[in-house]
């Protein structure tokens, strides 16, 4: 395998755009089926926190696996511990983008690789940002793989964002509210002692509405912790889900990106206005409508 570290441009400003790094391993040879994975860490998090799923998927599945460092956490936050985040902290909005600009950077990258073969994975509010990617972003990916996923910025959360959020920004951050507008299968997996994210406020309503939209591929509960724990840990779980997981799931048409596709978002009172025509550092890239 390989494994490299690139940095690219995100939207932030009109005058200054974001450096945002990303970690990639990837197999030694790449084919038009290769597919690409996106492994997003959590708050406070950082790139490396996937490495040993990133290292056991590429190989395993052919695929280039990619873990995007969103601004405000990790590295970002603390260049030499790579653990924290920013007050006041976006808590899952900016941070969408730079993960989705990180998979757009890595296909202009890779052009080679079978850009219908995309999946993404997220554990925390890495689990946030992959449902809401497919929400922002949705002819992109086949399947979501989340674990023990933020699904909505509660009263504990706003706390620790240590900012106010009106409702609409509220709502643009919660796959919850906007779950039966997921396109793609869920693969899912919770800790019913979860004492950081809720299992019964945050994975049982969800589950309850994937199964509802039909959506819901697979659940997987723990009688665990954060990090699943005493019952089993992030890797062996991972192992364990990937025997249910359709592996060669494929997108039937041409990405978001590649179409430059105009998407919209309604949340309260606004609307999202998406442009993916847009380059990765434009900060026209988004913009809000009512």
């Amino acid at each position: 395998m390989k494994t490299t570290e690139l940095v690219y441009r995100s939207i932030n400003s009109a005058y200054h755009s974001k450096p945002i790094s990303m970690l990639v391993i990837e197999p030694e040879m790449i084919t038009s089926k290769t597919g690409v994975m996106l492994f997003t860490h959590g708050w406070h998090g950082n790139r490396f926190q996937h490495k040993e799923k990133m290292e056991w998927a590429a190989e395993r599945f052919d695929l280039v696996t990619v873990s995007v460092e969103f601004r405000q956490s990790g590295y970002d936050f603390d260049p030499v511990k790579g653990l924290g985040a920013c007050l006041p902290y976006d808590a899952g909005f900016y941070q969408v983008f730079d993960v989705l600009n990180g998979l757009r950077h890595i296909l202009s990258q890779r052009p080679q690789v079978n850009h219908r073969r995309v999946f993404h994975y997220g554990g925390s509010q890495g689990g946030q940002i992959a449902l809401l990617s497919a929400l922002y972003a949705p002819k992109t990916f086949a399947w979501l793989y989340v674990s023990c996923p933020l699904t909505h910025i509660d009263a504990k959360f706003q706390a620790l964002s240590g900012r106010y959020f009106a409702p609409w920004e509220l709502e643009v951050r919660s796959p919850l509210e906007m779950a039966e507008g997921i396109p793609c299968p869920v693969y899912l997996e919770y800790g019913t002692v979860d004492p950081t994210v809720p299992h019964e406020s945050h994975g049982l309503v969800l589950a309850d509405k994937l199964t509802k939209s039909g959506q819901l591929a697979r659940l997987i509960e723990y009688e665990g912790d954060h990090g699943l724990q005493p019952a089993t840990d992030k890797l062996a779980a991972f192992q364990a889900m990937s025997e249910f997981i359709e592996w060669s799931a494929e997108v039937p048409q041409c990405n978001d990106f590649e179409q430059g596709s105009l998407v919209s978002v309604p949340c309260a009172e606004r609307t999202l206005l998406i442009d993916w025509s847009k380059k990765t550092e434009d900060h026209t890239l988004f913009q809000w409508g009512t």
